[in-house]
């Protein structure tokens, strides 16, 4: 088995050859063999820092097939923060706290740029996930995450919507094991309409504003829950 280090260090000489060579997801790999005539280590080291890769969705192992680039999602990510947020430390509030800012932080800047400019059709979309905010319940919850989905995929940036995908999932894990208030449908309704105004006023300084009132609502009521952590029974805002 390969030392960690060594490990590492073969993991990254394979990533730089996926790069230099140009093979987009599902290309097929170079054999082993290839693979340790150009980096010089034995078969085990390449199969375990094969292994490592495949964890992180870098590589994908077919079996019968071979071995393929990957597409490298946010699935170990997504594993890492879910085990970060529950591991003792810091404390998981203060975990999930974070996780809430980081992801405050990603969603003002990318509103401010949708209210300088949008389709004409995305404030038709933001309002239909409005009028289904309103009625509290499972779609409600689903409409709360498209509209922000929307802004993020309006905005742009693929990387900002995945890593907001990824917080909101890791979010809502972490949360349900602390409990706490549900919000009102209404009152969720009524702060993501305040958004929706701005993009349509096209008021980037509005937009932000609005998102910030948003987020801190979420604040407020999440320190009233069970261990003062950030959770709600019913998942009907965030």
């Amino acid at each position: 088995m390969a030392r960690p280090q060594l490990g590492d260090e073969i993991s990254k000489r394979i990533i730089d050859l996926i790069i230099e060579r140009d093979l987009p997801p599902g290309s097929p790999m170079p054999t082993e063999l290839d693979l340790m005539a150009d980096i010089g280590v034995s078969r085990n080291s390449i199969r375990e820092a094969i292994r490592a890769l495949r964890a992180l969705g870098i590589v994908e192992v077919r079996h019968g097939y071979g071995t393929f680039v990957g597409s490298a999602g946010s699935e170990a990510l997504r594993t890492w923060l879910l085990f970060r947020t529950r591991t003792p430390g810091a404390g998981t509030t203060g975990r999930l706290r974070d996780l809430l800012e980081v992801r405050e932080m990603l969603e003002t800047e990318l509103t401010r740029r949708v209210a300088r400019r949008h389709r004409p059709e995305l404030i038709s979309l933001l309002r239909e996930c409005v009028r289904r905010m309103r009625s509290k319940g499972p779609d409600s919850a689903a409409a709360d995450r498209e509209f922000h989905d929307l802004i993020c995929a309006e905005a742009g940036f693929d990387l900002a919507r995945e890593l907001t995908r990824l917080f909101w999932d890791v979010y809502r894990a972490a949360e349900a094991e602390l409990g706490g208030p549900a919000g009102s449908a209404v009152s969720t309704a009524k702060r993501h309409q305040a958004i929706v105004d701005a993009l349509v006023a096209g008021d980037a300084d509005a937009a932000e504003e609005a998102v910030h009132r948003h987020f801190d609502e979420v604040r407020k009521r999440a320190k009233a829950g069970k261990y003062g952590g950030f959770g709600a029974a019913a998942p009907v805002e965030s």
